[in-house]
């Protein structure tokens, strides 16, 4: 299918969109508007884009989907999972429309639709919805900002500590069609304010489905936030998602991405660090098997003086999989004394597993520590010799060596409260990988 056939649904679905947006602020219709008009010219990405050479939109792009997005009822076996290892404060959005009814958070946090914000915080969100994306406007971002219709608005208040982690479950179920979701949630966290969020992706059983997801998250002076994303999606599914992430001064974002499921996933983080002495901290595992592709991207753009970056993602790849990482730095002439690094590494559990990897470092300033590294390796026939030669089974040793691999990066992360979670759910995953890896 050629690039503009492919747009055609989206563009039509464009038209319905703005047809029933009459009501909405001028500003918002302005964004929109806009939006379309970057995707118009842009287009799909190809492999013949630089930022997408390893990665290819075809099994997307000639699929047809549905753009109604039902909301399910949701059985109470199913909520009750969803809920699972949540405290006081679970929001569920549920095919990208967020669920109030089974949705609860502690006071001081400000948790709405974002159709109802648009409306009611539209003073508020103005200066911000879309604005984040302006550095980095791609043709997913902007689709998404074209079609979206709802999502989730949360705003936490200045100096305010959130006692317990805000999980955000984002759900998908396509129970009669192939179907595509645009979620776009908004977070604004005050001056000198502190909360950890858990972000899950997860579906149900059904039809195929692509998602289409934005997250942008503002953190104000002295602002701290941790922020672990997990991705679990189907294995048929389509996952596209960008995260970006404005800092003012002095406030700090960590940030954890596990990535086990879907068909096809890229996962794209941009964080600018626009104020003095903002710090960020960017890690990440993915796990393939099978067919997977697990695409990986990161820019930290360092734009003021005295900040500092550490970046370091893992990956472990079975069947025939592959994995792509690209990390970028860049530090703007402004930017003196900043403290950056990052590192990469990757191990390949099967001979037909593949992984590229592009680390990369733009300076502009002259008085800064920056590093960079990428490795790659398989696992280390003389460990295996020697954890067998003890009475240990090959699948058994082999799965004790990937999680070593895989624990040094969930030890090294600041997200202590998460990492039991991550651990169990890398070893489910690496059970899957191993068999796969023995086909």
């Amino acid at each position: 299918m050629s690039k503009d056939r492919a747009m055609d649904p989206y563009l039509r679905a464009f038209e319905i969109v703005k047809k029933n947006a009459s009501s909405q602020p001028v500003w918002l219709l302005r964004l929109r508007e806009e939006a379309m008009a970057t995707f118009t010219q842009k287009g799909f990405p190809t492999m013949k884009d630089e930022a997408w050479r390893y990665t290819d939109l075809a099994p997307i792009l000639e699929s047809s989907f549905d753009f109604d997005g039902a909301i399910p009822k949701l059985s109470l076996e199913t909520l009750e999972g969803l809920k699972r290892n949540s405290g006081r404060n679970f929001l569920l959005v549920v095919n990208g429309k967020f669920s109030r009814e089974h949705s609860f958070v502690e006071e001081g946090v400000e948790a709405m639709d974002l159709a109802d914000a648009i409306v009611s915080r539209s003073d508020l969100l103005e200066p911000y919805l879309g604005r984040c994306l302006a550095s980095g406007h791609d043709a997913f971002s902007a689709l998404n900002t074209g079609l979206l219709k709802q999502g989730l608005y949360i705003r936490i208040s200045d100096n305010l500590i959130v006692k317990e982690p805000i999980h955000i479950v984002s759900y998908v179920y396509a129970a009669r069609a192939r179907s595509v979701f645009q979620v776009r949630n908004f977070l604004a966290m005050g001056k000198k304010s502190k909360a950890a969020i858990v972000e899950t992706h997860t579906a149900g059983s059904g039809e195929s489905y692509f998602t289409n997801a934005v997250m942008e998250i503002v953190l104000e002076e002295g602002a701290r936030m941790e922020h672990c994303k997990i991705q679990r999606e189907n294995s048929d599914a389509f996952h596209i998602a960008m995260s970006h992430v404005v800092q003012r001064r002095e406030s700090s974002f960590v940030s954890f991405a596990l990535s086990t499921g879907a068909r096809l996933m890229r996962n794209d983080c941009r964080v600018a660090l626009t104020a003095e002495g903002a710090s960020c901290e960017l890690n990440g595992l993915y796990l393939g098997d099978k067919d997977q592709v697990l695409d990986h991207q990161t820019l930290v753009d360092h734009q003021k003086p005295d900040g500092k970056s550490d970046q370091f993602f893992k990956g472990l790849l079975a069947g025939n999989s592959r994995g792509v990482f690209h990390g970028q730095v860049m530090v703007r002439q402004d930017a003196q004394r900043t403290d950056a690094h990052q590192t990469h590494k990757s191990l390949l559990l099967s001979d037909a597993a593949r992984v590229n990897a592009q680390p990369q470092l733009e300076i502009l300033a002259d008085d800064v520590k920056c590093s960079h590294g990428a490795a790659v390796g398989q696992l280390q026939e003389d460990a295996i010799f020697y954890l067998r030669a003890r009475g240990i089974g090959e699948k058994e040793a082999g799965r004790m060596l990937a999680q070593g691999f895989a624990r040094e990066v969930i030890e090294r992360s600041s997200l202590g409260f998460m990492k039991e979670t991550l651990l169990e759910l890398v070893n489910e995953k690496l059970m899957q990988q191993l068999c796969s890896g023995k086909e």
